[in-house]
């Protein structure tokens, strides 16, 4: 990241100070971006590419080569013009004065802290008031990156519930710790190629599984398979981070396993999912996914809401300690 000196009074473009202002008004506001019929979402341009290519280049006449090339040019292709994009319009905010104002309205919407908790927290009271219908579609938006719709469909109560605490610990990782990660380490370039990515992997996977979305990275499709594996690569470290937060997080809130969360990761494939199953001390598999047995109920889900929440303010505040040693107050 390019830490350059603000460029005159009320026009400092300092990147962390500037992150810290995109998570403050997240937490607050939450993606108003997506309430503003006239800005177009960073999320929704990608997702339209995507899905356009995909459709143009996904043919299920082709070979698999074919197809694993096709969808690697996509995959490829698209981040390199996400992290163009982000590289230009960083360019403009860090050489203009109150324009790091733009950066903050781009960052906000890539960071889903406040959305993802809205969500969770819906999903619990549905379940705990016995309207599964309601909990089922909420499960859809929160765990719809990696859950089949036709599974979902099938799920009773505890395996939504199983469902909306997997995919809670997942979108820590990738919609919360990722961007801040990715934006610390190369700025806004660094936040729309990960993003960018993900929608990528998203979308084009959703167009190789019967029902469309959600994925499998096992079984994703040839079209989606770069788009996964480049996916799974820049969420790879965020997920070790998110799952170390979630372990600390877990000890600040009464009855949760912070010890059995830390036994978890030396088997977990994904740290985020295994920590927070483990905080809960719920029985685990060896895949993705929380064991049916001794499925949660939405009770629940409000404990590890509980364990997110804290979550986010730790990641928060370590942005902040980081901010603090980088200028040495």
């Amino acid at each position: 990241m390019d830490f350059f000196p603000a460029p005159g009074a009320f026009g400092a473009s300092d990147p962390l100070f500037i992150l810290l202002a995109a998570l403050a008004l997240e937490a607050y506001a939450g993606d108003f971006v997506a309430r503003l019929p006239w800005l177009p979402h960073p999320r929704g341009v990608m997702a339209r590419a995507a899905a356009d290519l995909e459709r143009r280049l996904n043919r299920p006449q082709r070979g698999r080569n074919a197809l694993i090339v096709r969808g690697a040019a996509v995959a490829v292709g698209l981040g390199i013009a996400a992290l163009a994009s982000g590289a230009g319009i960083e360019l403009f905010t860090r050489h203009f004065q109150f324009a790091w104002i733009l950066e903050v309205i781009l960052l906000v919407p890539l960071i889903g802290q406040r959305a993802t908790g809205r969500t969770a927290g819906r999903l619990s009271a549905a379940l705990d008031t016995g309207r599964v219908a309601d909990a089922r579609e909420h499960a859809r938006v929160l765990a719809g990156d990696v859950l089949d719709p036709q599974r979902l469909d099938k799920l009773d109560a505890r395996g939504i519930a199983i469902a909306a605490i997997g995919g809670l610990a997942e979108r820590y990782a990738s919609a919360v710790v990722a961007p801040i990660f990715w934006y610390i380490i190369l700025g806004l370039p660094g936040v729309f190629l990960q993003q960018g990515v993900r929608v990528v992997a998203a979308v084009v996977a959703t167009g190789n599984r019967p029902g469309g979305g959600g994925y499998d990275p096992a079984r994703e499709g040839d079209f989606a398979f770069a788009a996964v594996r480049l996916n799974t690569a820049l969420e790879w470290i965020p997920d070790k981070i998110a799952g170390l937060l979630i372990i600390l997080a877990a000890a600040f809130v009464p009855t949760m396993k912070p010890q059995t969360a830390l036994r978890r990761l030396k088997k977990a494939p994904w740290w985020s999912i295994g920590a927070l199953g483990g905080a809960l001390n719920l029985p685990a598999r060896r895949d993705r996914v929380l064991s049916p047995a001794g499925a949660p109920s939405g009770h629940e889900v409000g404990r590890a809401l509980a364990i997110y929440t804290v979550a986010c303010v730790l990641d928060v505040g370590l942005v902040a300690l980081i901010t603090v040693l980088y200028h040495g107050l």
